[in-house]
Protein backbone atom coordinates (compact mmCIF):
# COMPACT_ATOMS: atom_id res chain seq x y z
CA UNK A 1 0.00 0.00 0.00
CA UNK A 2 1.23 3.20 -0.62
CA UNK A 3 1.55 5.48 2.17
CA UNK A 4 -0.51 8.32 0.58
CA UNK A 5 -3.67 9.07 2.57
CA UNK A 6 -6.32 10.29 0.33
CA UNK A 7 -7.52 13.42 1.31
CA UNK A 8 -11.00 15.33 2.14
CA UNK A 9 -10.99 18.22 -0.34
CA UNK A 10 -11.41 21.43 1.83
CA UNK A 11 -13.56 24.47 1.15
CA UNK A 12 -10.70 27.27 0.93
CA UNK A 13 -12.58 30.11 -0.56
CA UNK A 14 -10.00 31.94 -3.02
CA UNK A 15 -8.02 35.07 -2.16
CA UNK A 16 -10.28 38.04 -2.79
CA UNK A 17 -9.11 40.29 -5.78
CA UNK A 18 -8.14 43.60 -5.28
CA UNK A 19 -11.13 46.34 -7.16
CA UNK A 20 -9.26 47.99 -10.00
CA UNK A 21 -9.53 51.45 -8.24
CA UNK A 22 -7.55 50.51 -5.79
CA UNK A 23 -4.69 49.39 -8.17
CA UNK A 24 -4.56 52.83 -9.18
CA UNK A 25 -4.92 54.85 -5.69
CA UNK A 26 -1.91 55.95 -4.25
CA UNK A 27 -0.72 54.15 -0.76
CA UNK A 28 -3.36 55.95 1.12
CA UNK A 29 -6.49 54.67 -0.59
CA UNK A 30 -4.73 51.22 -0.81
CA UNK A 31 -4.51 51.28 3.18
CA UNK A 32 -8.15 51.90 3.69
CA UNK A 33 -9.19 49.54 0.88
CA UNK A 34 -7.33 47.13 2.68
CA UNK A 35 -8.94 47.60 6.22
CA UNK A 36 -12.23 47.86 4.46
CA UNK A 37 -11.65 44.25 3.15
CA UNK A 38 -10.04 43.31 6.69
CA UNK A 39 -13.52 44.66 8.32
CA UNK A 40 -15.70 42.83 6.10
CA UNK A 41 -13.70 39.79 6.63
CA UNK A 42 -14.06 40.04 10.39
CA UNK A 43 -17.25 40.66 10.79
CA UNK A 44 -18.38 37.20 9.39
CA UNK A 45 -19.29 35.26 13.12
CA UNK A 46 -18.04 31.33 13.88
CA UNK A 47 -21.25 30.33 13.18
CA UNK A 48 -21.95 31.24 9.67
CA UNK A 49 -18.33 29.98 9.01
CA UNK A 50 -19.37 26.20 10.88
CA UNK A 51 -23.27 26.70 8.92
CA UNK A 52 -21.34 26.83 5.56
CA UNK A 53 -20.03 23.29 5.90
CA UNK A 54 -21.10 21.14 3.44
CA UNK A 55 -23.72 18.45 4.57
CA UNK A 56 -22.50 14.80 3.91
CA UNK A 57 -23.84 11.01 3.97
CA UNK A 58 -20.63 8.66 4.77
CA UNK A 59 -20.63 5.36 3.74
CA UNK A 60 -18.16 3.08 5.15
CA UNK A 61 -17.54 -0.99 4.68
CA UNK A 62 -17.57 -3.63 2.33
CA UNK A 63 -19.01 -3.91 -1.30
CA UNK A 64 -22.75 -4.33 -0.61
CA UNK A 65 -21.99 -0.59 -0.17
CA UNK A 66 -19.22 0.71 -1.78
CA UNK A 67 -21.43 -0.05 -5.26
CA UNK A 68 -19.60 -3.39 -6.47
CA UNK A 69 -21.55 -4.48 -9.90
CA UNK A 70 -22.62 -0.97 -9.92
CA UNK A 71 -21.69 -1.48 -13.61
CA UNK A 72 -24.15 -3.95 -14.69
CA UNK A 73 -27.21 -3.41 -15.99
CA UNK A 74 -28.46 -6.21 -15.03
CA UNK A 75 -27.09 -9.61 -16.80
CA UNK A 76 -27.03 -11.11 -20.51
CA UNK A 77 -25.35 -14.39 -22.26
CA UNK A 78 -24.92 -11.87 -25.16
CA UNK A 79 -20.82 -12.36 -26.38
CA UNK A 80 -18.47 -9.48 -25.55
CA UNK A 81 -18.50 -8.45 -28.93
CA UNK A 82 -22.22 -8.30 -29.94
CA UNK A 83 -24.13 -4.96 -29.99
CA UNK A 84 -21.40 -3.57 -27.59
CA UNK A 85 -22.90 -3.63 -24.45
CA UNK A 86 -23.77 -6.63 -24.06
CA UNK A 87 -27.77 -6.75 -24.47
CA UNK A 88 -27.81 -3.04 -22.93
CA UNK A 89 -26.07 -4.74 -19.86
CA UNK A 90 -22.88 -3.17 -19.50
CA UNK A 91 -22.36 0.98 -18.50
CA UNK A 92 -18.57 0.60 -18.86
CA UNK A 93 -19.01 -0.19 -23.19
CA UNK A 94 -18.66 2.55 -25.57
CA UNK A 95 -18.30 2.30 -29.18
CA UNK A 96 -15.39 4.28 -30.95
CA UNK A 97 -15.11 3.71 -35.14
CA UNK A 98 -17.13 0.72 -35.26
CA UNK A 99 -14.92 -1.16 -32.66
CA UNK A 100 -16.08 -1.97 -28.80
CA UNK A 101 -14.55 -0.80 -26.07
CA UNK A 102 -14.82 -1.32 -22.56
CA UNK A 103 -13.42 0.82 -19.46
CA UNK A 104 -15.04 -0.12 -15.60
CA UNK A 105 -13.23 3.26 -14.78
CA UNK A 106 -16.46 5.04 -16.74
CA UNK A 107 -18.37 3.51 -13.54
CA UNK A 108 -16.15 3.11 -10.50
CA UNK A 109 -13.52 6.00 -11.50
CA UNK A 110 -9.99 5.66 -10.28
CA UNK A 111 -11.10 2.92 -7.91
CA UNK A 112 -11.57 -0.09 -10.97
CA UNK A 113 -9.35 -2.91 -10.87
CA UNK A 114 -6.13 -1.89 -12.59
CA UNK A 115 -3.64 -3.87 -10.43
CA UNK A 116 -2.74 -5.87 -7.53
CA UNK A 117 -4.23 -4.25 -4.04
CA UNK A 118 -6.95 -2.16 -6.05
CA UNK A 119 -10.25 -2.59 -6.94
CA UNK A 120 -12.71 -1.09 -4.04
CA UNK A 121 -15.42 -0.73 -7.11
CA UNK A 122 -16.81 2.21 -5.61
CA UNK A 123 -19.49 2.92 -8.43
CA UNK A 124 -21.62 5.93 -9.46
CA UNK A 125 -24.96 4.65 -8.59
CA UNK A 126 -23.53 3.12 -5.00
CA UNK A 127 -26.45 2.73 -2.16
CA UNK A 128 -25.45 6.23 -0.84
CA UNK A 129 -25.90 8.05 -3.37
CA UNK A 130 -29.75 7.52 -2.88
CA UNK A 131 -29.32 10.21 0.11
CA UNK A 132 -28.48 12.78 -2.74
CA UNK A 133 -32.65 13.30 -2.80
CA UNK A 134 -32.42 14.30 0.55
CA UNK A 135 -30.10 17.13 -0.11
CA UNK A 136 -27.19 15.03 1.40
CA UNK A 137 -23.25 15.01 -1.11
CA UNK A 138 -22.26 11.37 -0.79
CA UNK A 139 -19.32 10.80 0.56
CA UNK A 140 -18.19 6.98 -0.41
CA UNK A 141 -15.21 5.51 1.52
CA UNK A 142 -16.32 1.71 1.31
CA UNK A 143 -14.12 -0.57 -0.39
CA UNK A 144 -14.81 -3.96 -1.77
CA UNK A 145 -13.40 -6.93 0.39
CA UNK A 146 -13.11 -4.94 3.69
CA UNK A 147 -13.34 -6.58 6.81
CA UNK A 148 -13.85 -4.65 10.18
CA UNK A 149 -10.24 -4.57 10.99
CA UNK A 150 -10.15 -1.83 7.75
CA UNK A 151 -13.28 -0.04 9.36
CA UNK A 152 -10.84 0.41 12.43
CA UNK A 153 -7.45 0.32 12.01
CA UNK A 154 -5.91 -0.62 8.70
CA UNK A 155 -5.37 0.77 5.85
CA UNK A 156 -6.82 -1.35 2.37
CA UNK A 157 -6.95 -1.31 -1.63
CA UNK A 158 -7.24 2.03 -2.98
CA UNK A 159 -8.05 3.29 1.15
CA UNK A 160 -4.31 4.25 2.21
CA UNK A 161 -5.40 4.82 5.71
CA UNK A 162 -8.45 2.93 7.63
CA UNK A 163 -12.05 3.86 6.77
CA UNK A 164 -12.28 5.76 10.69
CA UNK A 165 -9.11 7.58 9.97
CA UNK A 166 -10.90 9.14 6.49
CA UNK A 167 -14.15 9.89 8.48
CA UNK A 168 -12.23 11.67 10.73
CA UNK A 169 -10.87 13.49 8.17
CA UNK A 170 -14.49 14.39 6.09
CA UNK A 171 -15.94 15.13 9.72
CA UNK A 172 -12.67 17.93 10.44
CA UNK A 173 -14.01 19.65 7.37
CA UNK A 174 -17.77 19.15 6.54
CA UNK A 175 -20.72 18.47 8.46
CA UNK A 176 -21.79 14.87 8.63
CA UNK A 177 -25.57 14.04 9.14
CA UNK A 178 -25.28 10.44 8.48
CA UNK A 179 -22.90 7.66 8.43
CA UNK A 180 -24.43 4.16 6.97
CA UNK A 181 -22.21 1.36 7.68
CA UNK A 182 -22.41 -2.55 5.93
CA UNK A 183 -19.18 -4.79 7.43
CA UNK A 184 -19.14 -8.58 8.51
CA UNK A 185 -19.38 -10.20 5.21
CA UNK A 186 -16.09 -10.37 4.49
CA UNK A 187 -15.05 -11.06 7.96
CA UNK A 188 -17.20 -14.22 7.76
CA UNK A 189 -15.85 -15.37 4.25
CA UNK A 190 -19.25 -15.25 2.73
CA UNK A 191 -18.00 -14.74 -1.07
CA UNK A 192 -15.69 -17.48 -0.53
CA UNK A 193 -17.68 -20.02 0.71
CA UNK A 194 -20.27 -19.26 -2.34
CA UNK A 195 -17.23 -20.11 -4.48
CA UNK A 196 -16.65 -23.11 -2.66
CA UNK A 197 -20.65 -24.40 -3.64
CA UNK A 198 -20.48 -23.23 -6.69
CA UNK A 199 -17.27 -25.47 -7.61
CA UNK A 200 -19.26 -28.73 -5.93
CA UNK A 201 -21.95 -27.94 -8.73
CA UNK A 202 -19.59 -27.35 -11.28
CA UNK A 203 -17.58 -30.42 -10.56
CA UNK A 204 -20.69 -32.75 -10.30
CA UNK A 205 -19.89 -33.66 -7.10
CA UNK A 206 -22.97 -34.43 -5.85
CA UNK A 207 -21.88 -32.84 -2.06
CA UNK A 208 -23.64 -29.38 -1.19
CA UNK A 209 -22.22 -26.77 1.15
CA UNK A 210 -24.82 -27.71 3.35
CA UNK A 211 -24.57 -31.34 3.45
CA UNK A 212 -20.61 -30.21 3.70
CA UNK A 213 -21.42 -28.82 6.87
CA UNK A 214 -20.10 -25.47 5.23
CA UNK A 215 -23.03 -23.86 6.96
CA UNK A 216 -22.54 -25.10 10.15
CA UNK A 217 -19.07 -23.49 10.16
CA UNK A 218 -20.48 -20.13 8.79
CA UNK A 219 -23.06 -20.36 11.92
CA UNK A 220 -20.68 -20.91 14.38
CA UNK A 221 -18.54 -18.32 13.37
CA UNK A 222 -20.93 -15.64 14.01
CA UNK A 223 -20.41 -14.81 17.81
CA UNK A 224 -16.90 -13.77 16.78
CA UNK A 225 -18.08 -11.63 14.21
CA UNK A 226 -20.37 -9.92 15.76
CA UNK A 227 -17.85 -8.98 18.22
CA UNK A 228 -15.68 -7.64 15.70
CA UNK A 229 -18.86 -5.44 14.23
CA UNK A 230 -19.40 -3.84 17.47
CA UNK A 231 -16.01 -2.79 17.73
CA UNK A 232 -16.37 -1.28 14.27
CA UNK A 233 -19.48 0.71 16.00
CA UNK A 234 -17.61 1.62 18.83
CA UNK A 235 -14.47 2.84 16.59
CA UNK A 236 -17.13 5.15 14.51
CA UNK A 237 -18.36 6.76 17.50
CA UNK A 238 -15.22 7.70 19.08
CA UNK A 239 -13.80 8.70 15.97
CA UNK A 240 -16.86 11.42 15.74
CA UNK A 241 -16.68 12.05 19.55
CA UNK A 242 -13.66 13.48 18.69
CA UNK A 243 -15.19 15.86 16.16
CA UNK A 244 -15.85 19.37 15.15
CA UNK A 245 -19.28 20.39 16.96
CA UNK A 246 -20.86 20.55 13.40
CA UNK A 247 -21.02 16.93 13.14
CA UNK A 248 -22.40 16.14 16.70
CA UNK A 249 -26.23 15.47 15.60
CA UNK A 250 -24.85 12.89 12.82
CA UNK A 251 -27.08 9.01 12.57
CA UNK A 252 -25.15 5.98 12.73
CA UNK A 253 -27.20 3.25 10.70
CA UNK A 254 -25.71 -0.46 10.41
CA UNK A 255 -27.34 -2.49 7.70
CA UNK A 256 -27.52 -6.02 7.03
CA UNK A 257 -27.40 -7.85 3.55
CA UNK A 258 -29.63 -8.79 1.08
CA UNK A 259 -29.78 -12.67 -0.30
CA UNK A 260 -28.72 -12.92 -3.63
CA UNK A 261 -30.28 -15.75 -4.29
CA UNK A 262 -34.11 -17.19 -3.88
CA UNK A 263 -35.25 -20.38 -2.05
CA UNK A 264 -34.93 -23.50 -4.60
CA UNK A 265 -38.41 -23.40 -5.00
CA UNK A 266 -38.30 -19.63 -6.94
CA UNK A 267 -34.91 -20.50 -9.10
CA UNK A 268 -36.10 -20.73 -12.37
CA UNK A 269 -33.39 -23.44 -14.01
CA UNK A 270 -33.61 -27.03 -12.92
CA UNK A 271 -31.40 -28.29 -10.69
CA UNK A 272 -30.52 -31.59 -12.96
CA UNK A 273 -26.99 -33.13 -12.15
CA UNK A 274 -25.04 -30.22 -11.93
CA UNK A 275 -21.76 -29.55 -14.35
CA UNK A 276 -20.41 -26.98 -16.64
CA UNK A 277 -22.99 -27.63 -19.01
CA UNK A 278 -26.31 -27.23 -16.85
CA UNK A 279 -28.52 -24.33 -17.60
CA UNK A 280 -28.05 -23.27 -14.11
CA UNK A 281 -24.11 -22.90 -14.50
CA UNK A 282 -23.80 -21.93 -18.27
CA UNK A 283 -26.79 -19.45 -18.71
CA UNK A 284 -28.16 -18.38 -15.19
CA UNK A 285 -24.56 -17.78 -13.53
CA UNK A 286 -25.74 -19.49 -10.26
CA UNK A 287 -24.60 -22.75 -10.28
CA UNK A 288 -25.37 -24.44 -7.03
CA UNK A 289 -27.00 -27.07 -5.86
CA UNK A 290 -31.20 -26.81 -4.64
CA UNK A 291 -29.61 -27.27 -0.59
CA UNK A 292 -27.76 -24.47 -0.63
CA UNK A 293 -30.23 -22.09 -2.61
CA UNK A 294 -31.87 -22.87 1.00
CA UNK A 295 -29.06 -22.40 3.09
CA UNK A 296 -27.97 -19.45 1.56
CA UNK A 297 -31.68 -17.34 1.45
CA UNK A 298 -33.73 -19.18 4.26
CA UNK A 299 -30.71 -20.34 6.71
CA UNK A 300 -27.39 -18.17 6.77
CA UNK A 301 -29.11 -14.74 5.42
CA UNK A 302 -31.47 -14.33 8.22
CA UNK A 303 -28.85 -15.34 10.40
CA UNK A 304 -26.46 -12.33 9.39
CA UNK A 305 -29.37 -10.09 9.68
CA UNK A 306 -30.15 -11.00 13.11
CA UNK A 307 -26.48 -10.46 14.41
CA UNK A 308 -26.11 -7.47 12.97
CA UNK A 309 -29.30 -6.53 14.57
CA UNK A 310 -28.29 -7.12 17.97
CA UNK A 311 -25.28 -5.07 17.35
CA UNK A 312 -27.57 -2.34 16.78
CA UNK A 313 -29.47 -2.23 19.75
CA UNK A 314 -26.49 -2.95 21.89
CA UNK A 315 -24.50 0.16 20.26
CA UNK A 316 -27.63 2.71 20.18
CA UNK A 317 -27.16 2.65 15.88
CA UNK A 318 -30.24 2.42 13.85
CA UNK A 319 -30.75 -0.82 12.10
CA UNK A 320 -31.50 -1.39 8.12
CA UNK A 321 -32.73 -4.60 6.87
CA UNK A 322 -31.94 -5.31 4.02
CA UNK A 323 -32.80 -8.65 3.85
CA UNK A 324 -35.31 -8.45 1.13
CA UNK A 325 -33.87 -5.65 -0.86
CA UNK A 326 -33.96 -7.86 -3.80
CA UNK A 327 -36.62 -10.59 -3.45
CA UNK A 328 -38.40 -11.05 -6.72
CA UNK A 329 -35.17 -10.33 -8.63
CA UNK A 330 -32.77 -12.25 -7.10
CA UNK A 331 -30.34 -14.51 -9.09
CA UNK A 332 -32.06 -16.89 -11.47
CA UNK A 333 -35.17 -16.39 -10.08
CA UNK A 334 -38.12 -17.08 -11.62
CA UNK A 335 -40.24 -14.28 -13.05
CA UNK A 336 -36.96 -12.11 -13.78
CA UNK A 337 -34.96 -12.47 -17.31
CA UNK A 338 -31.52 -11.76 -19.15
CA UNK A 339 -31.50 -8.88 -21.57
CA UNK A 340 -31.78 -9.97 -25.68
CA UNK A 341 -29.40 -8.76 -28.51
CA UNK A 342 -31.68 -5.78 -29.18
CA UNK A 343 -32.84 -5.20 -26.00
CA UNK A 344 -32.21 -1.73 -24.12
CA UNK A 345 -31.40 -3.27 -20.51
CA UNK A 346 -31.41 -0.03 -18.49
CA UNK A 347 -35.29 -0.02 -19.21
CA UNK A 348 -36.05 -3.58 -18.05
CA UNK A 349 -35.54 -2.98 -14.22
CA UNK A 350 -38.95 -3.83 -13.12
CA UNK A 351 -38.24 -7.38 -15.49
CA UNK A 352 -34.22 -7.98 -14.41
CA UNK A 353 -32.25 -10.08 -12.45
CA UNK A 354 -31.00 -7.13 -9.54
CA UNK A 355 -28.13 -9.06 -9.10
CA UNK A 356 -24.91 -10.15 -11.00
CA UNK A 357 -24.29 -13.70 -11.75
CA UNK A 358 -20.94 -15.70 -11.38
CA UNK A 359 -18.38 -15.06 -13.73
CA UNK A 360 -18.25 -18.98 -14.66
CA UNK A 361 -18.11 -20.91 -18.04
CA UNK A 362 -18.90 -18.10 -21.28
CA UNK A 363 -19.74 -15.95 -18.83
CA UNK A 364 -15.88 -15.16 -17.38
CA UNK A 365 -15.17 -12.76 -20.06
CA UNK A 366 -17.79 -10.10 -18.99
CA UNK A 367 -16.42 -7.64 -15.82
CA UNK A 368 -14.57 -8.87 -12.92
CA UNK A 369 -14.87 -12.19 -10.61
CA UNK A 370 -15.46 -9.86 -7.30
CA UNK A 371 -18.67 -8.46 -8.89
CA UNK A 372 -20.54 -11.65 -9.17
CA UNK A 373 -23.19 -12.82 -6.69
CA UNK A 374 -23.63 -8.40 -5.50
CA UNK A 375 -26.70 -6.41 -6.33
CA UNK A 376 -26.37 -4.52 -9.87
CA UNK A 377 -27.22 -1.20 -10.74
CA UNK A 378 -30.70 -1.62 -10.16
CA UNK A 379 -30.19 -3.36 -7.16
CA UNK A 380 -27.38 -0.36 -5.96
CA UNK A 381 -30.40 1.72 -6.71
CA UNK A 382 -32.84 -0.20 -4.57
CA UNK A 383 -30.78 -0.36 -1.75
CA UNK A 384 -30.63 3.56 -2.03
CA UNK A 385 -33.96 4.30 -2.06
CA UNK A 386 -34.42 1.93 0.80
CA UNK A 387 -31.72 3.99 2.88
CA UNK A 388 -33.74 7.31 1.67
CA UNK A 389 -37.27 6.13 3.01
CA UNK A 390 -35.34 5.33 6.46
CA UNK A 391 -33.70 8.80 6.38
CA UNK A 392 -36.89 10.44 6.48
CA UNK A 393 -38.77 8.34 8.33
CA UNK A 394 -36.33 7.47 11.37
CA UNK A 395 -37.13 4.08 13.05
CA UNK A 396 -36.48 0.83 12.41
CA UNK A 397 -38.08 -0.61 9.06
CA UNK A 398 -37.24 -3.46 6.91
CA UNK A 399 -36.34 -2.91 3.20
CA UNK A 400 -37.98 -4.36 0.61
CA UNK A 401 -38.06 -4.33 -3.16
CA UNK A 402 -41.27 -2.50 -3.51
CA UNK A 403 -40.03 0.60 -2.21
CA UNK A 404 -40.76 3.31 -5.46
CA UNK A 405 -37.97 4.57 -7.34
CA UNK A 406 -37.15 7.87 -7.23
CA UNK A 407 -36.38 10.63 -9.34
CA UNK A 408 -32.93 10.44 -8.98
CA UNK A 409 -32.57 6.73 -10.40
CA UNK A 410 -30.02 8.00 -12.97
CA UNK A 411 -27.52 6.22 -14.29
CA UNK A 412 -24.94 8.62 -13.25
CA UNK A 413 -24.98 10.54 -9.75
CA UNK A 414 -22.92 12.89 -7.77
CA UNK A 415 -21.27 10.85 -5.42
CA UNK A 416 -17.92 11.24 -3.96
CA UNK A 417 -15.29 8.71 -4.46
CA UNK A 418 -11.55 8.20 -3.15
CA UNK A 419 -8.85 7.01 -5.12
CA UNK A 420 -5.04 6.86 -5.43
CA UNK A 421 -5.16 8.17 -8.77
CA UNK A 422 -6.62 11.65 -7.31
CA UNK A 423 -5.61 12.83 -3.74
CA UNK A 424 -8.88 14.85 -3.31
CA UNK A 425 -12.49 13.26 -3.51
CA UNK A 426 -13.90 13.11 -7.26
CA UNK A 427 -17.44 14.32 -8.16
CA UNK A 428 -19.06 12.60 -10.84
Amino acid sequence: MSATVAQHPRSVPAAPRRPRHVRRAGHAGRVLAILALSATVLAVPAPAQAQAAEQVAVSLGDSFISGEAGRWWGNSTVSAAAGCTRGGTDRAAYRKRLICYYDPQRVYDGTAVHGEGTGCHRSDVAEITGLGQAGLTPVNLACSGAETRHVINEAFKENTASQAELLAQVAATQQVKVIVLSIGGNDLNLSGMLRRCAALYMAGDKRSCASAGEGDRFLAALPAVEQQVTLAVEKIRQVMSQASARSAGYRLILQSYPSPVPSPARVRYSEGGGGKATMRTLVGGCPLWDADFDLMHDTLAPAIDAMLRQVATATGAEFLSMLGAVEGHALCEQGTSQAGPLDDAAKLGDTMEWVRYGTAGAKISQGHQQEAMHPNAFGQQALGRCLLALYRNPGTQPCNAGTPAQESDLPHSTARTYSRSARTAVPR
